[in-house]
């Protein structure tokens, strides 16, 4: 299987502020998932539209707790417009969704959001109970996994293994050692078995230490260029490793407060979205775009060679471009 590119979207609700006050409540499916303002659609559905114009398909990681956050019967039509727009959809959990159902039914709960952090029983039936769920809406029980804030452990990756899962996503160096509980030791990009389950790393990049400069950086959309992720997928995909790109489905979007009020067009990130997939549609021959779907059945049929590679390190010009861009971008008004 040639070595490529694989885009990501995180398809979840926020908790909208609602475990610090009771009169609070979770953000609904329509808001965080499908960005639903009047007539205006600016999540998930506006991630498929820019998708379909240039041809591409991405792996939307769904989060199937939504019914414990209060939205029973949300997710469901979200996992149905992604199948009939051609998009692959596999599994995401947030133990802390899962929880807040336990805390509103007045139930012993544990207070994380971190996989990692919950014996590996409870991560087992979490997985479980998330992957038959997921099969229910779609049809088909998920080859592959992300943790929640990328907090998996290989303990996570065993149980994944113990559910049928074959391939995780939760790896990302600069998180490791951080939320992320795989070892922060020799860090990469591309991918790695643990045992009989496939890392496949989100991807990252070094840049400068320089004042107000994080020295890692994930090939997130939200906070770096098009012109970061461009090159940092050119360097990884050069050196032999498939790239990762992450979105989330509120992505494209601002709001004015916890409860998601007031979303408006990210016009800045959206720029960004489209002018990726469009250099991806054109570099289509040199680095085809996957999704993890493909990566399973090309795993099946013994095609696949996992690969890692060391992250690259990217100029600090850029970055320090970005970063004014990204204070001015953050004012919800702009």
């Amino acid at each position: 299987m040639k070595r490529g590119v694989y885009i990501t979207v995180d398809v979840e609700c926020s908790m909208g502020g609602a475990w610090g006050d009771d009169a609070l409540r979770p953000v609904p499916p329509s808001r965080a998932m499908m960005g639903e303002y009047g007539d205006r659609r600016l999540g998930v559905p506006r991630i498929t539209e820019i998708l379909g114009r240039y041809g591409l398909a991405a792996t939307f990681f769904v989060e199937t707790f939504a019914e414990e956050q209060g939205h029973p019967g949300q997710t469901e039509p979200v996992c149905r417009h992604l199948l009939d727009a051609g998009q692959d959809v596999q599994l995401h959990i947030h133990p802390n969704h899962k929880h807040y159902g336990l805390h509103r039914s007045g139930l012993p709960y544990p207070f994380t959001d971190s996989m990692a952090e919950l014996p590996p029983e409870k991560q087992r039936e979490l997985l479980e109970e998330g992957a038959e769920r997921l099969a229910t809406w779609t049809g088909a029980r998920p080859v592959a996994f992300r943790a929640g804030n990328m907090a998996a452990s290989q303990e996570t990756l065993k149980a994944l293994s113990d559910v049928g899962i074959r391939i995780d996503s939760s790896y990302a160096f600069p998180y490791a050692g951080g939320p992320c509980r795989l070892s922060p030791d020799d860090p990469y990009n591309g991918s790695r078995w643990y045992g009989d389950v496939l890392e496949l790393a989100l991807s990252g990049f070094y840049q400068p230490r320089l004042p107000g400069l994080h020295p890692t950086k994930p090939l997130d959309l939200v906070g770096i260029s098009f012109e970061e992720c461009r090159d940092a997928v050119t360097r990884i995909c050069s050196a032999g490793a498939d790239a990762v790109v992450i979105l989330h489905s509120f992505s494209l979007f601002k709001v004015r407060n916890l409860p998601y009020d007031g979303g408006r067009p990210d016009r800045i990130v959206a720029r960004r979205f489209r002018r990726l997939c469009e250099w991806l549609a054109g570099a289509a021959d040199r680095w085809p775009t996957y999704t993890f779907v493909q990566l399973a059945e090309a795993i099946a049929d013994n095609r696949y060679e996992a690969k890692a590679v060391a992250p690259p390190r990217l100029g600090g010009g850029r970055a320090l471009v970005r970063k004014a861009v990204q204070a001015v971008n953050n004012l919800y008004w702009v």
